[in-house]
C-alpha cells in the first residue's frame, strides 16, 4: 500500500473523523509544524500518546482556523479529523516526529436496523444521564454514527483507540453497545449522587 509521510502530533487523545478538536498550541516544535501546516494547507496526524510510546493508529487533522496567535507565536486552533491511518515508519530528522503512514479504508456499511436502534437508545441514556438533555445526532449525516456517538461521551482513552481502531462501522457499533452497557450503571449513579447534592439546599424565606 502507498504511504505518504506527515508531521504526528502525540496526545493524550484519540481523534476521529469528522470531529473538531481545539488545540493551544505552545512548544516551540509544534508552533513550527503547525505553522507549516497553515502555510501548505497540508495535515497532520493526532496519534494517542501511550505508556512506551504512540499508539499505532491515528487520524489526521486539517487546521480549520487560527482563532488566535500570542506575541511568542503560541496560537490557539480549531481542526477537524480526516481520515484513519496506520503508522508504518517513524522519523526523527525534524524537530517534530513524522511518519510514514497507510490511509485505511473504511467498511460504512451500517449493519442491522435493530442494533442502530439499540446503539442510539443506550447512547440517548448515557448522553442524558450526564447532560439532563437529548443528544443530536444525525443519521444521514457524513460522519459515521459511531464516531458521531463516540465523541459526544467521555470515553475512556481505550475505549476511543478501539473504536477508532475498528474499521467497519457496524463492528463499531457492536463495540460501542457493550461499552455503554458497561458504562450505564456508574452513570446512573454519579447522576443519582449530582441530584441529592443539587436537593439539598434550602430556599431563601
Amino acid at each position: 500500500m502507498p504511504t505518504t509521510r506527515i508531521p504526528l502530533f502525540p496526545l493524550n487523545v484519540v481523534l476521529f473523523p469528522g470531529t473538531r478538536l481545539p488545540l493551544h498550541i505552545f512548544e516551540e516544535r509544534y508552533k513550527l509544524m503547525i505553522g507549516r501546516c497553515i502555510q501548505q494547507q497540508a495535515p497532520f496526524g493526532v496519534v494517542l500518546a501511550v505508556r512506551d510510546g504512540i499508539a499505532t493508529i491515528g487520524c489526521t487533522a486539517q487546521v480549520l482556523q487560527v482563532v488566535k496567535t500570542y506575541e511568542d507565536g503560541r496560537m490557539d486552533i480549531i481542526t477537524t479529523g480526516q481520515s484513519v491511518y496506520r503508522i508504518q515508519e517513524l522519523h526523527n530528522d525534524r524537530p517534530y516526529l513524522e511518519g510514514d503512514v497507510e490511509m485505511l479504508d473504511d467498511d460504512l456499511r451500517p449493519g442491522s436496523d435493530a442494533e442502530a436502534k439499540q446503539l442510539r437508545a443506550i447512547f440517548d441514556k448515557c448522553y442524558r444521564l450526564l447532560h439532563n438533555s437529548a443528544p443530536e445526532v444525525e443519521e444521514e449525516a457524513d460522519v459515521p454514527l459511531s464516531y458521531q456517538i463516540a465523541a459526544e461521551l467521555p470515553l475512556e482513552l481505550e475505549a476511543r483507540q478501539a473504536v477508532l481502531e475498528t474499521r467497519a462501522e457496524a463492528d463499531r457499533r457492536t463495540l460501542l453497545i457493550e461499552r455503554l452497557t458497561q458504562a450505564l450503571p456508574q452513570l446512573e449513579r454519579i447522576h443519582t449522587a449530582r441530584s441529592k447534592v443539587s436537593g439539598n439546599g434550602h430556599a431563601l424565606n
